[in-house]
């Protein structure tokens, strides 16, 4: 892959500066070559691993970094040093010795304390065991901002491992950066799939590509060996293995004449988890002979487990694309790979010419129609999982900020009891860079505590991610806590050790020695009142963006659940049968549904029974293009276009589909009647005929189709069956009369459908013995899994929000508890003059809902346009949702209410007595 060494110009800068921090001389001498290197070496290592290449190149740079400025500097004052003692002893031998008083011995000046390498690893031992010594006597603090910096910690690294594993890592493919996947648009501009003959077509007539590759999905009877099981295949060209690079276990690939029609094509490759698993990793496994629907397989080769292109199969067979299939039928999905030096653009420029001769030669199948390319990555991830990835890492890092802004409130509270402390050390000689500096360290200790409990809670929360997410997220399953995300974590620790500790350590730093050793041991409140309560404000603030962001996702996801798909998949029972065996001509394919329907039919509870192609929200669909009869369509003009499924009789009954005009299909009149009448929906109704009765009237499928038309004998209502937030697709049901060997059996029960499993496989196997039933399943669940990514954005967001206002819920309580405590010789004054102890209830939670009000408003206004990331997320709900604002805003107040509430009572405890005597 070709590097563009301009794109690194702006981490060359960055270095430069870092390089700022070397003594002048080294500058001088080195700055030039160390910027080269450092742009080669970000070239070297980015070339097929941008991302992780770049981060590993900064990890050298920043580890080098950390060794050579220290060494640098202590080699530059060595030299200093060495310089004038040098100077100190020439002008001794010129000047003679400075004598003291006395006359005595001569005088050198005071000795001035090594600063060497072992010196500063000392004070640096010293200062980490003062501050576990400090934090030991203080178990209470300890462990509330340990726990605290654990949630914000653990979370962030959570979702950092989350997002390495889906977005980040680079996919396991041989430089996937020059790999795009490649699709057909209609004159529309709706995306489909390939056909066979075009398939070859392009790949022929290319010239952007070093070669391109196809594949479908199908499913086989694995036959012969116990039990009949169902097996998941990709019928895939032979050119694919060496596209991405991948090599087999065991065996070989396919050979380019088992890629040809009519060649030796009955071979497949095992995957690795059905060699292991089928065949207990037996290497003679190769030369085997495997029975799929009958037909005789052999076994060429296993390829490994890091090979589950496209959708980890069990096993690979070779496709073989026949140039004599129908142009028509888009069921190849295909890949290419760029040629050195060819770009997006130049290569869609290549695919729109071959589309126009091809629409040019095929006007029938082809007219209008033109190629598409996707980038490979965006392909595979999708950018609504990459953006749902940097919004929960967005969410964690407010969550986080949240956790920082409560302990260095607890730091600034810690260090007004201190004050004595510091003016003690200060007086005894510690300088305010020293006393910085020790309470730096301190806050790092907690911050390396806190990740290392955060690295814990990380550990325990991903198996439960893994388990709320949702098959459409890619290599979820791959989510650990591997040696980047520790690293990463660490990091974050020290990051928040100084954003969390420089603010209290400044702020205690800047005393006046005198007022510190004047206050002997009370509390006061100092200048860092107002300093606490801006961080107050500011995690009150944050919370507020995080809540709005779960607010809008749960408000989202609900109107989602709501949505009407048009039918009632309550007590549905689905059953995929693949009737493709050479034995299920399509005369036994219609005998096998009217055998299967009787004896199901006859089960107890059963009320109605129907099939389809497509099963609603498995994850298919079909469209075809439409001709109206009488209606010409003229050249540059587009052709009507539907989604079809082929449904039998009962398919309507099955779902509680409403019948809006005609009738349904049955058995009496359209079985086994291909294409004679047809059931279309509203939506189609409406396009096609919008001010006239549909009812009769007849349409072609496909172009041109005017000799084999089809009446239309009834309209449904509109129906949902492949995503809930689209709108309804003009859509077409055909009678099905065989021919189409993939199948879902619908069965409607008046009871618990999942009782009826047992018995419908039985009525099934009667039948057909040798028939596998892997995915017999309710279809309420193939609904649940519908929305499954919308909830587990939802689910996640929701986990932060809560911990969110338990954080902001712990800082108002903080502030306030400690506020109290500040006052007390004031509410000792108040009560002894007779105020009651309403008003001060009142006058502590004023105090509060003043900070929180103040908060909640930062917090509406950066919400405002923060949530505006959020909108290709949500259905039906926009991204300034008036609700869920003034929702999350009484919330956050009320909350802040309940947090200042204890400690007004508290303060209504105050004994004036006692109050007036405290210090």
């Amino acid at each position: 892959m070709v590097v563009n060494r301009s794109s690194f110009a702006i981490s060359a800068g960055v270095y430069s500066f870092l390089l700022l921090a070397h003594p002048r001389r080294f500058k001088a001498r080195f700055k030039a070559d160390m910027v080269s290197d450092f742009r080669d070496i970000c070239c070297s290592r980015a070339a097929g691993k941008p991302l992780l290449g770049r981060i590993s190149a900064w990890l050298l740079v920043l580890k080098d970094l950390a060794v050579s400025v220290p060494r640098e500097h202590l080699y530059a004052w060595r030299r200093r040093h060495h310089v004038k003692r040098m100077k100190a002893a020439r002008h001794e031998r010129h000047q003679g010795f400075k004598s003291n008083d006395i006359g005595g011995a001569p005088y050198h000046g005071e000795p001035r304390r090594s600063r060497s390498p072992g010196r500063i690893v000392d004070m640096i031992t010293q200062d980490i065991q003062f501050a576990l010594r400090t934090l030991r006597k203080q178990p209470g603090f300890t462990a509330v901002a340990i726990l605290t910096l654990g949630l914000g910690i653990g979370a962030t690294s959570a979702i950092f491992s989350v997002l390495h594993a889906v977005v980040l890592q680079p996919l396991p493919y041989a430089d996937p950066d020059g790999l795009v996947r490649f699709m057909e648009t209609t004159p529309e501009g709706w995306d489909f799939s390939t056909s066979q003959p075009n398939f070859i077509d392009y790949r022929a007539q290319s010239t952007s590509f070093t070669d391109m590759a196809a594949f479908t999905f199908l499913s086989f009877g694995l036959l012969g060996e116990g039990e009949p099981m169902q097996i998941s295949a990709n019928l895939i060209s032979a050119s694919a293995f060496g596209l991405l690079g991948a090599k087999p276990l065991l065996g070989r690939t396919f050979t380019d004449a088992e890629d040809q029609p009519g060649g030796d094509t009955r071979v497949v490759l095992l995957s690795e988890a059905m060699w292991r698993e089928r065949y207990g990793a037996d290497e003679g496994v190769l030369g085997r002979k495997l029975i799929l629907d009958g037909t005789p397989y052999v076994v060429v080769g296993v390829m490994p487990a890091s090979f589950d292109f496209p959708s980890d199969p069990d096993v690979w067979m070779p496709l073989a694309p026949d140039p004599g299939e129908n142009r028509g039928d888009h069921r190849l999905m295909a890949i290419a790979r760029f040629k050195p030096g060819v770009g997006m653009e130049q290569a869609r420029a290549d695919l729109e010419a071959i589309g126009a001769r091809l629409s040019e030669q095929y006007p029938d199948s082809n007219g209008g129609w033109s190629g598409r390319l996707e980038p490979f990555e965006e392909w595979l991830i999708g950018s609504q999982v990459r953006q749902a990835m940097y919004v929960l890492l967005a969410a964690v890092g407010l969550l986080l900020l949240i956790a920082c802004a409560n302990v260095s409130n607890l730091l600034l509270a810690r260090a007004t009891t201190r004050r004595r402390e510091i003016g003690l050390r200060a007086a005894l000689g510690a300088g305010r860079g020293r006393l910085v500096r020790q309470l730096l360290v301190e806050s790092l200790v907690l911050g390396l505590l806190g990740a290392g409990l955060g690295l814990l809670f990380a550990y325990w929360a991903l198996p439960l991610i893994r388990g709320l997410g949702p098959m459409g997220i890619p290599r979820i399953e791959e989510v650990e806590l591997n040696g980047l995300v520790v690293l990463f974590t660490f990091a974050v620790s020290m990051l928040t050790g100084i954003v969390f500790g420089l603010v209290p350590a400044v702020q205690i730093s800047r005393g006046s020695l005198q007022e510190a050793l004047q206050e002997g041991g009370r509390v006061a409140e100092s200048g860092s009142r107002r300093l606490r309560h801006l961080m107050v404000v500011g995690e009150l603030a944050l919370a507020v963006m995080v809540l709005i962001g779960a607010g809008l996702l749960i408000n989202s996801f609900q109107r989602l659940q709501r949505t009407d798909p048009g039918f009632v998949a309550e007590g549905v029972l689905t059953v995929p049968v693949a009737l493709t065996g050479e034995h299920y001509t399509r005369e036994m394919q219609g005998q096998f549904i009217t055998d299967v329907f009787e004896g199901i039919g006859a089960l107890p509870g059963v009320t109605a029974i129907g099939a389809t192609n497509i099963s609603p929200f498995s994850g298919g669909s079909t469209a075809i293009e439409l001709t109206v009869e009488g209606r010409e369509v003229l050249s540059g003009e587009d052709y009507p276009f539907a989604a079809w499924r082929a449904v039998t009789p009962g398919f309507f009954e099955a779902l509680d589909i409403t019948l809006k005009k005609g009738r349904f299909f049955s058995f009496e009149e359209d079985w086994g009647r291909s294409r004679e009448f047809v059931v279309i929906n509203e939506t189609l109704a409406q396009l096609l005929w919008p001010d006239e009765d549909p009812l009769g009237k007849r349409i072609g499928l496909g172009r041109n189709e005017y000799e084999n038309l089809a009446s239309v004998a009834g309209v449904v209502g509109d129906i949902v069956d492949t995503q809930l937030e689209s709108d309804p697709d003009p859509m077409i049901f055909l009678p099905y009369s065989g021919g189409w060997p993939w199948m879902t059996l619908l069965v409607r029960t008046s009871g618990d459908p999942a009782l009826l499993t047992a018995a419908v496989r039985e009525r099934i196997w009667a039948v057909d013995k040798n028939l596998p039933l892997p995915g017999i399943a309710l279809l309420e669940d193939n609904m649940s899994g519908a929305v499954a990514r919308p909830r587990f954005n939802m689910q996640l967001m929701g986990i932060f929000a809560m911990v969110a206002l338990l954080l902001a819920a712990v800082g108002v309580y903080g502030i306030m508890a400690f506020a109290v405590a500040c006052r007390t010789r004031e509410i000792g004054v108040r009560m002894a003059l007779g105020a009651q102890p309403g008003k001060l209830v009142a006058m502590v939670i004023g105090q509060a809902l003043k900070v929180a009000g103040l908060g909640v408003a930062l917090g509406l206004l950066a919400a405002l346009w923060l949530s505006r990331f959020l909108e290709t997320l949500l259905y039906e709900t926009t991204p300034t949702d008036a609700l869920t604002y003034v929702a999350v805003a009484l919330i956050l107040l009320a909350v802040a209410t309940v947090a200042a509430l204890l400690p007004a009572l508290r303060a209504t405890r105050v004994d004036p007595k006692v109050a007036l005597t405290t210090e």
